[in-house]
């Protein structure tokens, strides 16, 4: 699977990893139970051999987690959802950056003809 579809498809990838744990626990249970042992006490030994499920789930995301990638798309989201909560805050903060832009490239654009770039001429031709 390719790091894209990773990135994208975490909740199935993860919903596959805690099956596929709670099978591998299951499995331990049905061995103890064939060994003479009753469901109860399987199920009790088995967990405390496993260990505590949660925390292998935990430890196995962070293993195949992109904190950087992963963290930045929880935040954009985030905004996304808080954007869409409030959306006269989302008008002026869109007109903001678009007037802000607007100038920015203005100012540039003439400071750029001015004084960074070269004249048309000579200096020869000026004398």
């Amino acid at each position: 699977m390719s790091w894209l579809k990773q990135l994208f498809l975490r909740r199935r990838i993860y919903g596959d990893l805690s099956e596929e744990i709670r099978e591998h626990l299951e499995e331990k249970i049905e061995q103890l139970v064939a060994g003479g042992m009753s469901r109860k006490q399987a199920a009790a030994a088995a967990r405390r051999e496993f260990g505590n499920v949660m925390l292998v789930e935990e430890d196995s995301r962070e293993v195949w987690r992109w904190p950087s990638a992963e963290d930045f798309l929880m935040d954009v989201r985030y905004g996304l959802r808080m954007l869409r909560k409030n959306p006269a805050f989302t008008i002026v903060a869109i007109l903001t950056l678009a007037l802000g832009v607007g100038a920015n490239t203005a100012i540039f654009t003439v400071i750029n003809a001015v004084m960074l770039r070269a004249p048309p001429y000579s200096a020869r031709n000026s004398l």
